[in-house]
């Protein structure tokens, strides 16, 4: 395609939108993804937090002459509890539980917003602008919640790949 035949077409626009509306869809999917196996991890540090101390103080009245061991556990157990938000699995969890809410909030107004532009209330112009807005709102929602980036991973973007036809179907219909 020339450059006349890419700007001459009347639905280009719209398609854009689409196609933009179509990567909100899939970033969405993927930090829901992403959180969900960061909440495993979180679940998994909480649990090994409270049975440690739980099983310490247990023993530690059970059998006193290992006092100290037990008390070493307990207060291991205690350090993590302090240190929970400061392991990178913590934070990132609760940053991308935010960013889940955040994209799904705007894709429920851009999906409003395609029906406008899908009936054609909009111009040309107008459908730019709110193009503009959204790859905007997108940005500023991940610099937001993640100012170091976002790190691929690899077992989620292999659950999208599988689910690609169905992601944003279920959303459209």
């Amino acid at each position: 395609m020339n450059e006349i035949e890419i700007t001459s077409d009347p639905h280009r626009q719209q398609q854009l939108y689409w196609n933009q509306m179509y990567q909100l869809k899939v970033a969405a999917s993927y930090i829901r993804l992403y959180r969900d196996q960061l909440g495993k991890w979180v679940t998994g540090l909480g649990a090994l937090r409270a049975i440690a101390s739980c099983t310490g103080i247990a023993a530690w009245a059970i059998w006193r002459e290992y006092a100290f061991v037990w008390g070493a556990i307990i207060a291991a157990s205690q350090v993590t509890d302090a240190l929970k938000d400061v392991f990178p699995f913590t934070k990132k969890h609760k940053a991308a539980c935010e960013h889940t809410m955040i994209l799904d909030n705007l894709f429920i107004d851009v999906q409003r917003e395609w029906e406008y532009i899908f009936s054609r209330r909009y111009t040309n112009d107008e459908i730019m602008e709110r193009l503009h807005r959204l790859r905007k709102s997108q940005f500023e929602a991940e610099k937001q919640h993640f100012p170091d980036g976002l790190a691929p991973r690899k077992t989620c973007a292999t659950v999208l790949r599988r689910r690609r036809g169905s992601i944003f179907e279920q959303h459209m219909v």
